[in-house]
Order: structure tokens, then sequence, then C-alpha cells
């Protein structure tokens, strides 16, 4: 396959690409579709540079690592996995799920935003994962951190879910 192979990429995101974030308009406005969506994970905020979110999910939970190609990535094909809560202390993570329907040419900026690295070298590590949403369990890829961070982690609100925000919102 050539790499101008591409397929739709679904993309949950949990921090400042969301909807009315700060990274949304530059690099997420092109998403053909956006959905509320959840996932079993961690979620930590960074308060070093002005502050931003972090999520850590079961390793059993990763179906497929990231490449540097991610018209590729966006051909994977997986069933998800189970939405019910893993053994251990996760939290239910709310995002959203995007769509993107030129991967090769939209995620590469959003790669290099999230210092992306596909030998495992850069800030986050892209994988696919089930994400939840309301017309049913999906596949969609992630960012996540793998290595040793100092950030607060954030606890579920009333609802029973955590939803980072930006940090003047955070009490």
């Amino acid at each position: 396959m050539s790499d101008s192979a591409s397929g739709v990429m679904s993309l949950f995101v949990y921090g400042t690409l969301k909807t009315g974030c700060c990274n949304h308009d530059r690099h997420c406005s092109i998403a053909i579709h956006t959905e509320k969506a959840w996932l079993w994970g961690r979620i930590y905020h960074l308060d070093r540079d002005e502050g931003y979110p972090m999520v850590e999910i079961p390793e059993q939970a990763v179906l497929a690592r990231g490449t540097d190609r991610p018209g590729m990535d966006a051909l994977l094909a997986y069933a998800p996995g189970s939405t019910t809560r893993p053994a251990g202390d996760w939290d239910l993570i709310e995002g959203e799920l995007m769509q993107f329907d030129h991967p090769a040419r939209d995620l590469p900026l959003i790669d290099l935003l999230e210092d992306f690295s596909a030998d495992g070298q850069g800030l986050y590590s892209r994988v696919l994962t089930t994400i939840s949403t309301q017309t049913g369990p999906q596949t969609g890829w992630t960012y996540i951190r793998e290595r040793e961070h100092d950030g607060r982690r954030l606890h579920p609100d009333a609802s029973g879910t955590v939803c980072w925000r930006p940090a003047d919102f955070i009490s």
C-alpha cells in the first residue's frame, strides 16, 4: 500500500483539542464529525507549560500503536474491546471522538503538537483503543503518556466522569 492510502481516522481528544479549547480551531476544526465520547483511564493535569492534560489507559486497552504514517494507521481494523470498567483504579474520562477524512494530511500537525514520535521518544504515544459513544463502542486513536510525570490526578465529578478543563476552570 502507498502512503497516500487513507481511510477515515477517529481520534479521541480529552484536552486542549476539544471544541472550545485553545488548540481546537487550528488543529481540529477540519474534523468531519465530532461526538461526545468516553474511555477508561486516569487523567492528570500537568501544571507546567500553562497546564494541559495527559491520560494513562490500561495496557490491555491498547489495540495498536501509532506509526509515522497516520494514513496507514487509519486503515487498521480492530473490533472494539470491552467498555466495562477494567480491574483497578480507573475512571471514565469524558472527551470527544472526532473523525478526520484525510489523516495523512490532518494528523501530522496534531502529532507534532502532542510531541508524538513513533519511536516512543516523544511526550505522548498515539494508540488505538476502545471508545464509548452514545451509539455504542468504537475504536479510536488517542494520545497517552506512558512515562513518569508530575501531574495532579483529576477525579470524577457528581456525574461519575472526569472531564478536563483549562487551568482557569480547575479548582
